[in-house]
């Protein structure tokens, strides 16, 4: 499981570099996020688009990343906790 404490503009870059790796795994733990944006959102749609069969799991979701989820309507690609 992933545990990631930033999920923004600064941070995406590095995560990117690392895409294959991360999206091998379906749950990604949000525990520790002290940072999201809509850069951060963006990987974790494209990190949930490269599930095959599954939906991304995200638990611990922080409220600032529920806020992101609600507003641009993407709770269809994860399984919330």
């Amino acid at each position: 499981m992933n545990k990631i404490d930033k999920l923004n503009f600064d941070s995406v870059p590095s995560l990117w570099v690392k895409r294959e790796s991360l999206f091998k795994e379906n749950t990604v733990d949000l525990k520790d996020i002290s940072s999201i944006d809509v850069s951060g959102m963006a990987i974790l749609v494209k990190w949930a688009k490269a599930q095959k069969d599954q939906k991304l799991h995200l638990i611990n979701v922080p409220v600032s990343a529920m806020n992101l989820i609600n507003t641009y309507r993407l709770g269809q690609l994860f399984v919330l906790d």
